[in-house]
Parts: C-alpha cells; sequence; structure tokens
C-alpha cells in the first residue's frame, strides 16, 4: 500500500523566538512524502538518495499494524532557510503517517505533535507551532507557541517573493534573541491589526543584527508598496504587496528571487477543530 502527503513552505511576519508569539504564512513551495509498506522491519526515511533508519519514522509508526515501511521525501523548500523547511517535513511525514494508519486528520493534534517532535528531535527552538501551522493550514496564522493555539487565521490573496541571498545565516543564538523584545511585542500587535509592513520592519530590525544578517534587502524596499522581512531566522527574506514587480527586479541583485503564490487553502483535507483557537 502507499498514501502521499504533502505540506507548504512558512514564510515570516514575526519571528516567535523572543516572545514566543509569532505570524507565518503558507508559501507554495512543497514538501512530499510517499509511505510504502516494505515486508523488512523498520521504519525508513528516504531522502536525496539516502536510505536511513528514522527514530522519527519509528515513532510516528509504533502503534501501527505494519512492521516496516518507508517514507520518501521531495521538497522544494530549501533547508536551513528560514522557510519552514523542517515543518513542512514533519507536517508530511505525520500526515502520511496517519493516512496509513487509517486514523482522522485533526489539525490541532497534529500541528501539536509536530511541535512537541520538534522540540524531542532538536529540529526547532520554540517548537515552530507558527511555521507548522501555516505549513498544514495556509494564510496567515497569529500563534501561541507556549500554548500551541492560535490567535486566528486570516487570507491574503497574492504573490510573495523569496530572496535567497548569496550569504549564510549567523549562529542562533535564543537567549540573545529574548533580550531587548519591545520591538518584537510591538510588531506583533501591529501585525495583528494588519499593519505587515510596519511589523516585518521592526520583526526584521530586531533579528537581523542578532543573527548577523544585513537589512538592506529589507531596506532596499522601503519606497515601494510591499511588506517585507527576514523570513524566520535567515538568511531568506520575504516580500509582498502590489510592488512586487519593482521589488522583485531590485533583489535581483542580492541573490536567487522565487516568485510563488500565497497559499490559503490546506495542505491536506484535515479537521481543523474549535480548540485550536482562542
Amino acid at each position: 500500500m502507499k498514501v502521499k502527503s504533502k505540506s507548504y513552505a512558512a514564510g515570516t511576519v514575526i519571528n516567535a523566538l523572543a516572545t514566543f508569539k509569532g505570524v507565518a504564512f503558507g508559501i507554495d513551495l512543497e514538501t512530499r512524502v510517499v509511505f510504502s509498506e516494505t515486508d523488512d522491519r523498520g521504519f525508513y526515511i528516504s531522502r536525496k538518495g539516502r536510505l536511513e533508519r528514522s527514530a522519527i519514522a519509528e515513532k510516528l509508526m509504533r502503534s501501527s499494524e505494519f512492521e516496516g515501511g518507508v517514507f520518501r521525501v521531495e521538497s522544494e523548500i530549501p533547508e536551513r532557510s528560514g522557510l519552514g523547511s523542517s515543518s513542512a517535513f514533519m507536517n508530511a511525514l505525520l500526515l502520511a503517517s496517519l493516512k496509513a494508519k487509517e486514523r482522522e486528520l485533526d489539525a490541532g493534534k497534529i500541528l501539536r505533535l509536530n511541535a512537541r517532535m520538534s522540540l524531542e528531535f532538536g529540529m526547532s527552538y520554540t517548537g515552530a507551532f507558527d511555521d507548522a501551522s501555516a505549513s498544514l493550514l495556509g494564510g496567515f496564522v497569529f500563534s501561541d507557541n507556549m500554548r500551541m493555539k492560535l490567535y486566528r487565521r486570516v487570507e491574503l490573496e497574492g504573490e510573495v517573493l523569496v530572496l535567497l541571498p548569496e550569504w549564510q545565516r549567523g549562529d542562533v543564538k535564543p537567549d540573545m534573541m529574548k533580550e531587548g523584545t519591545e520591538n518584537v511585542e510591538r510588531a506583533f500587535n501591529l501585525a495583528m491589526e494588519g499593519k505587515y509592513r510596519e511589523a516585518m520592519l521592526l520583526n526584521s530590525m530586531h533579528y537581523c543584527p542578532k543573527l548577523n544578517l544585513p537589512l538592506e534587502p529589507v531596506y532596499a524596499l522601503q519606497s515601494l508598496n510591499v511588506s517585507v522581512g527576514l523570513s524566520g531566522n535567515g538568511p531568506s527574506y520575504v516580500a509582498f504587496g502590489e510592488d512586487i514587480d519593482a521589488a522583485e527586479e531590485i533583489w535581483g541583485s542580492f541573490g536567487k528571487v522565487m516568485r510563488k503564490r500565497i497559499v490559503n487553502e490546506p495542505s491536506d483535507r484535515v479537521d481543523i477543530p474549535e480548540n485550536l483557537f482562542y
């Protein structure tokens, strides 16, 4: 038997690392997983031509009738880019495992398990509940990563630019990110009011210096009608808004630019319970 699943990349409005409150949105870059039952004992993950026995896969399939299987992973999301690749990876694995076991696809349970496992296996600093939610549900999600709940989810039609710059990010030091968080608190409140442009600027001004990343890609678009900022812990940046054509031209001098759709629909036919929200 075979089952398929997919999840999306996540762009950042507010990084949750400083305050555990985040805002993220779905981007039409996919991580796809196919689970196949095998005759061999044990559970494996196959990606980039490598087949490895996986503690994550073993844990996901522990309470199943299967004795062995392989999760084959293909992803369009650049790794370690600040685009939620780890959250998308976990979402797709969880969806595939639940489908294989013929279990319900409860979005709340999937997202909380994603966050817990991401922390357990060292894939995230906060559980990345915001990235996981955007990756699974699409739209713009406003999250409380500490309590693993959402304040709201809204939809915004349009395209998004993703800048993959020529530089790499610096070391991520969580304690440093939590110093002087007034701008991040203010940014989250602005985002709740729909003021993404101001929110993303403040968010970037807090995180870029602490990650040793330049603010120039953000400042370069300030004269345009776009919302622009650092995505996650970088090194990627994201931008969306009316002047996206002009923004794409300017960003060409900073590195590779991808133009994708903002995703507003869930990546699978999940049930979204009311208790996922405040």
